[in-house]
């Protein structure tokens, strides 16, 4: 019995003996592959292709963009004839505009498969090459719409577009909310006339692609302050269909007036109506019976009222000019064009707002601007002392709903702080 228990004393020693020098088995952990996120730019996932990256250079037509990718003069030609489809609307190439290059990623001979050329900030062009025939369509980056608050203020030796432009920071939208504003008080503020004290509020729909604002999409109510006087403006359709949609003010009265302030927008007063002027070009003294309007040449004249177009023609010191009759009591003169806009002759019929020539220097003129005049029963007045009939109210029917619909928003309006004017220090 003791021989029995000396064995198995001496076989525990020998195995704790023998696992001593032994290191534990190492554990061995299984680690997950990572998979790389796909990376998608206008709508193709570009792993998948060989990309090439360039820009448009200066003189550049479409056939130089697509040289070297191996495509025919002819699929080129056919490419570009595409292009200029009014679908389309890409008739030329502009210098500075990066774009993209797809082709296989295992063909050495990198034979284009697709190209994509950036139109704007949303719509961008395709070009695919991948099939028998070359398809050329215009596509457009996702974006969205938010609603934006904005407000300000006119100091000394500004205007409305410095008091935007503090804000927005970007020029094309700076010069969309000016004419988007302008438009809603076009018949009650004179733009020309703006004084420093003069504010604003807005209540606007911005345009956002990939984060990043790029437009105004409209302007849903607006508040003016000029020279003391409050003016209100609230979109708004009086039909269900929602196809009579028009500015009305805090009263249920339609914004839109009989004539416009102005025939041109951004702009300047560099001549007003006066009984005795020193006239610059015939150097005496004599009536100025208009207001000049100085603007860039080819800057769009606008018809300020509706009527009929009883003058397009060419004189002597009126330079290309055109006169509209608007009934039996005005009539307007628009002078010195460049041009007219396509259309405008004698008997036609033209809207409020509607382009009718473009801003010159014709006639007896020392740069461009637009001479406007106005006359009633006859005679030249200053249109800018004119006082005008008062627009129609909405019907008794409608204006409690509107009422009703403008409360709480005329409310954010009136809540909504004015942002201050920041003058920069010079450095």
């Amino acid at each position: 019995m003791k021989s029995i228990i000396s064995f198995f004393i001496i076989i525990s020693l020998f195995l704790i003996v023998s696992c001593a020098g032994q290191e534990p088995e190492e554990q061995i952990e299984e680690v997950a592959e990572v998979i790389p996120e796909p990376v998608y730019e206008y709508g193709f996932c570009i792993d998948s292709f060989k990309v090439i990256r360039d820009t448009v250079q200066p003189g550049w037509t479409m056939s130089h963009m697509f040289q070297g990718y191996g495509l025919s003069q002819y699929e080129i030609n056919i490419a570009a004839d595409k292009a200029a489809d009014s679908l389309v609307g890409l008739r030329y190439i502009k210098e500075g505009t990066p774009y993209l290059m797809l082709c296989d990623m295992h063909d050495t001979a990198a034979k284009i498969k697709y190209c994509v050329y950036p139109k704007n900030v949303v719509d961008y062009i395709v070009f695919d090459f991948t099939g028998d025939s070359t398809i050329v369509d215009r596509r457009q980056k996702p974006h969205e719409t938010y609603e934006r608050l904005i407000s300000g203020e006119i100091i000394k030796n500004s205007n409305l577009t410095f008091a935007l432009d503090q804000q927005l920071k970007d020029i094309n939208m700076t010069g969309e909310m000016a004419e988007f504003i302008a438009g809603v008080f076009a018949w009650t503020i004179d733009f020309f006339r703006l004084h420093p004290g003069d504010e604003f509020k807005v209540i606007y729909q911005e345009k956002s692609v990939e984060g990043t604002p790029y437009g105004i999409e409209e302007i849903s109510s607006a508040w003016f302050k000029h020279q003391g006087h409050e003016y209100y403006g609230f979109r708004y359709s009086i039909d269900s269909s929602g196809t009579q949609v028009g500015f009305f003010d805090e009263n249920g009265k339609q914004m839109k007036r009989p004539f416009l302030m102005a025939p041109v927008k951004y702009s300047r007063i560099s001549s007003g109506f006066t009984m005795k002027r020193f006239h610059p070009v015939q150097k005496r003294w004599k009536a100025h019976l208009g207001t000049d309007y100085a603007a860039p040449k080819g800057t769009p004249i606008l018809a300020t009222a509706d009527g009929y177009v009883i003058a397009a023609s060419y004189s002597g010191g009126n330079g290309n000019y055109v006169k509209i009759q608007h009934d039996e009591v005005y009539a307007t003169q628009y002078l010195h064009m460049t041009g007219f806009a396509p259309g405008i002759k004698k008997g036609v019929h033209v809207m409020q707002g509607q382009t009718i020539g473009y801003v010159g220097s014709t006639g007896l003129a020392t740069g461009p601007h637009v001479c406007y005049r106005f006359w009633k029963n006859g005679k030249q007045v200053d249109h800018r002392a004119e006082k005008f009939p008062p627009s129609v109210p909405m019907p008794d029917s409608i204006l409690p709903d509107y009422l009703k619909f403008i409360e709480p928003i005329k409310a954010r309006l009136d809540s909504l702080p004015i942002t201050p004017y920041i003058v920069q220090e010079e450095s």
